[in-house]
């Protein structure tokens, strides 16, 4: 009696395991990766590395509602800019540099998080001979075209 129990529990389990599942609305995925992903970030920055130039810039998220960027960068990150169609939110993850922020140089440092909104200049840039580790957060996937408008070349 007690194995047929077992068994039948075990039966029951496996059928009722996809009424346990988390569902997933199939017909509004729209985007990249379409799952639902947990970051060991730390892992992820050592395991991508800057292979040539200043700065390693890769997409870990993107919808048509945001988009998430890792940058491993060192020296000047990226030349002033602006966005005209999306604000833009940075956490330094790792560590330290100065931030164009208000038309001035600020120091920055792992930790901290920057806000910029459309249309206001800014910019990142390492302290000599470090790198700085960023998670950048737009409140809107960047056109292919992109959404950066430079100030210096």
């Amino acid at each position: 009696m007690h194995t047929i129990l077992i068994i039948g529990s075990m039966i029951v389990f496996l059928f009722c395991g996809q009424a346990f599942a988390q569902p997933i609305a199939k017909h509004l995925l729209d985007a990249k990766p379409p799952e639902a992903l947990l970051f060991d970030v730390e892992k992820w920055f050592q395991d991508h590395p800057i292979e040539k130039g200043n700065a390693r810039v890769e997409t870990v998220f993107v919808s048509p509602r945001a988009q998430v960027l890792f940058i491993r960068g060192k020296g000047q990150v990226l030349g002033r800019h602006i966005h005209s169609q999306v604000d833009e939110l940075v956490y330094i993850y790792k560590g330290r540099g100065e931030m164009y922020i208000n038309g001035k140089w600020v120091p920055c440092k792992a930790g901290q998080f920057h806000t910029s909104p459309r249309g206001v200049a800014h910019s990142t840039r390492a302290a000599a001979g470090e790198e700085i580790w960023l998670i950048c957060f737009f409140t809107d996937a960047l056109t292919p075209a992109g959404d950066r408008v430079m100030i210096d070349e």
